[in-house]
Parts: C-alpha cells; structure tokens; sequence
C-alpha cells in the first residue's frame, strides 16, 4: 500500500483521512506495526481504487 500511496504523490494523512483512521495508525500499518483489519483493507481499497485482494494478502 505504501508504494501505491508514494507512486500517486498522495500524502499519508490525507489518504488515512479519507479511510477514516488517524495519520498514526496508518503509519503502524504501513511499517509492519500493526495488521491490517478488514475494515480498513476495504475502505482503503475503495479509497485507492484498488482490488480488495490486494489488501487480502498483506493483512
């Protein structure tokens, strides 16, 4: 996802804005801190336009 959200120029807050998680939590995910759950891996694949099983396999 971290390369996804880089390629596109998008900042980390504003994406973890519109997933509706704080800057720091999507941080934790991105450096391996903490799982992915469900919830965010479909509102960020929405959010990203991404496939949903993508997020499937990183979490």
């Amino acid at each position: 996802m971290k390369s996804v959200i880089d390629k596109r120029g998008l900042k980390q807050n504003y994406v973890a804005r519109e997933i509706g998680i704080t800057p720091n939590y999507l941080g934790q995910i991105l450096n391996g801190n903490r799982k992915l759950s469900a919830d965010v891996a479909i509102k960020a694949a929405q959010v990203l336009g991404l496939p949903l099983d993508v997020f499937l396999n990183l979490s």
